[in-house]
């Protein structure tokens, strides 16, 4: 068969696949292995092409099926370098069919020559849908300077005014379909037409040039920009995921409730769109509106249960091929939009519900969200640490406090056990601590100290060698925390259980953990010596230390006076009072025990002098409260706060001793209910 024959023959298959693939409904259910099918017979085409030279009549076929063969593979997602190479081979094949030559130039002066010394049409033609082709592939890598170079080269042939010089100008241009027009029979040739590819160029470059500027932080830009990209070629879920990143922009700004009507939109485009309904319930969490939060949160829950069942419909067009998803590749270090974690879901909805004091709720969904965590809970994985959530041990915690609270006592110790038993390998004998001023990397910070397990090479070449040993010791005083806290709890479960002796037990080990820690400041840190012991005290980590040391003594020294050890039980409280001095539970328990072993003058005494001292620390209690918000919410949602009755109980005790007693009589100002609240 002669060139004439081939080439007719060449056509004709080219043809009769695009108007295959133009016959296929976008719904079809083997839609995807069709256009596979169709890609793998182009590729053919087009090898059976490059394996004979190429001539001047051949040539603009070539590049048209290489063009249909590269939309293909994009289409189906399978871009890689060699679709690259292929347009250039392809442009250098058709440079060589008019006698000229290039010596690895690069892609946008080789297109300058070929404009230069080859002006016939039919080629022509086929570069121009190539350039187009080329920047829906330097899409895909982000490479926005380089789209902007080639729709330069088209503006400056004259194929447009030349008075369009901005970024945004010649993106509105390849939108209107102003700098290459689809020529008459192109749609009988091509598999997508040129018009919506430029549409496509248009969407997915201004999508791109608004998430960067909202990951600049520049929101009011952003939100300009990315408004023009809805108004562009777009499936359901790239609009979904323009009127999400619009919402998150508009949130900062103090619209909130526009970023709800965005987070709304973003739904109905795209049901699944399941990071709009995230950002929402965290709207309307600033907002403080609870319920709305919890609704939002619970039908994120429900949606990722049944996630392998969602079959989002994207359709644009029956003749599209490539689709703008396809091209835009938000960064994995993003979250914004990337598929929200159901722990990280399941966490906030116990979370919330912890914090609210809805505390049977809050357990249920521990529950569930541990039964999962259970599942791969190897060490490693116990240990690691997500930016979206706790520690894996904290959670647990957690749990163990909403069981607790929820008086599901069994499961409480069923918890704690499986935290005791994870840190007790980790936990060495001792552990000193050396606070420096400036030097210990404490959680006021913004610099993060969990040790993920699986990242402490690289953590190596981040800290110097002393950095690096003070932040392993933290990682260490984090795993006696955790376990100090299982045992507090599991403690105060026993005691609930009334099991006196186990409670006993527990409480002990708690403290025995937390003596293993030992808090020095170096004699070189230029701290005063009468500072030493508030210096120390500074960190997050040591108050917590402090306050579990507090509860511990507490919780024993309640189990101790049930058992009528009354003088045992006094010591605890006085521990207790000595690790964490604003500790007013283990106030009033000391002066009751003190009471009780008729040293009323001494109960007095304590609570003169505690409530002065609290009567002097009142105008620091919004400090206090802001201070106590450091604590991570297994200890913040434990604590109680004492009474108004508890207090006007003592109260009136010890006034009635006082009045009976004239010369104790100068007191009564101090033993007020609330005095020391």
């Amino acid at each position: 068969m002669d060139d004439g024959g081939c080439l007719e023959m060449w056509t004709e298959e080219n043809r009769s696949l695009v108007a295959q693939l133009k016959n296929i409904s976008a719904h079809a259910v083997h839609r995807r292995e069709i256009l596979r099918q169709s890609h793998v017979s182009f590729r053919k085409l087009l090898e059976k092409m490059q394996g004979l030279p190429a001539t001047v009549p051949s040539i603009p076929l070539e590049l048209t099926i290489l063009y249909n063969t590269v939309v293909l593979s994009l289409g189906l997602s399978d871009v890689n370098q060699d679709d690259n190479s292929l347009v250039y081979e392809g442009l250098g094949r058709g440079l060589e069919a008019y006698g000229g030559h290039f010596d690895g130039l690069d892609i946008v002066k080789l297109w300058g020559m070929i404009f230069q010394s080859i002006h016939d049409p039919a080629f022509i033609q086929a570069v121009d849908q190539l350039i187009y082709l080329q920047c829906v592939l330097w899409l895909v890598s982000n490479q926005l300077d380089r789209i902007d170079a080639a729709l330069r080269l088209l503006r400056d042939r004259g194929l447009s005014g030349s008075g369009l010089n901005s970024h945004s100008d010649l993106l509105q241009c390849i939108k209107a379909g102003d700098l290459l027009k689809d020529r008459s029979g192109s749609h009988l040739m091509l598999v997508q037409r040129l018009s919506s590819l430029g549409e496509l160029i248009y969407t997915c470059a201004i999508f791109i040039q608004g998430f960067c500027k909202m990951e600049e932080g520049n929101y009011l830009e952003a939100i300009d920009i990315l408004q023009q990209a809805a108004e562009g070629l777009c499936s359901k879920r790239i609009l979904a995921e323009i009127y999400t990143l619009i919402g998150y922009s508009s949130a900062p700004n103090g619209r909130p409730q526009t970023a709800l009507q965005y987070f709304r939109w973003a739904l109905q485009a795209d049901f699944h769109c399941l990071a709009a309904l995230y950002h929402a319930a965290m709207v309307y969490r600033k907002l403080d509106m609870v319920e709305a939060e919890l609704e939002a949160l619970n039908h994120l829950d429900v949606a990722l249960e049944s996630w392998d069942q969602f079959k989002a419909d994207n359709h644009v067009d029956s003749e599209v091929v490539i689709r703008p998803e396809h091209l835009v590749r938000i960064p994995a270090t993003c979250h914004l939009l990337t598929s929200v974690k159901q722990v990280h879901v399941k966490h906030s909805l116990a979370r919330r519900f912890l914090q609210i004091r809805r505390v049977e709720e809050a357990a249920e969904h521990y529950l569930d969200l541990l039964s999962s965590i259970l599942e791969e809970s190897q060490q490693e994985v116990f240990l690691v640490a997500d930016p979206t959530v706790p520690r894996i041990p904290e959670i647990y915690l957690e749990a163990a406090v909403a069981l607790l609270q929820s008086q599901r006592y069994n499961d409480v110790i069923t918890v704690c056990e499986e935290i005791a038993n994870k840190m007790s390998s980790l936990i060495s004998d001792k552990l000193t601590l050396e606070i420096r001023v400036n030097e210990w990397l404490s959680s006021d910070s913004s610099e993060k100290t969990e040790i993920n397990t699986s990242c402490q090479s690289s953590l190596l070449n981040c800290f110097s060698e002393s950095q690096m040993h003070r932040v392993k010791k933290k990682e260490t005083l984090n795993y006696i925390l955790w376990a100090a806290a299982a045992f507090l709890y599991q403690g105060q479960a026993f005691a609930l259980l009334k099991s006196n002796k186990e409670a006993i037990t527990n409480f002990s080990r708690c403290v025995n953990l937390l003596l293993k820690v030992q808090v020095v400041v170096p004699p070189d840190s230029g701290v005063p010596d009468d500072q030493l012991e508030t210096f120390k005290a500074s960190t997050t980590e040591v108050k917590i230390l402090q306050k579990l040391k507090s509860l511990a003594f507490i919780g024993k020294g309640m189990q101790l006076a049930e058992r009528g050890q009354d003088r045992e039980a006094l010591q605890n409280f006085q521990l207790s009072l000595q690790a964490y001095p604003d500790s007013l539970e283990a106030l009033y328990l000391l002066v009751q025990v003190l009471w009780k072993l008729k040293r009323k003058q001494e109960a007095v005494s304590f609570w003169q002098k505690s409530c002065s001292t609290a009567t002097k620390a009142a105008a620091k209690e919004t400090q206090q409260e802001n201070a106590f918000k450091k604590f991570p919410l297994f200890l913040i949602s434990h604590l109680k706060k004492i009474s108004t009755s508890e207090e006007e109980a003592v109260s009136k005790q010890l006034q009635e001793y006082c009045s009976s007693h004239s010369e104790e009589r100068g007191t009564l100002q101090f033993l007020r209910p609330r005095s020391c609240s």
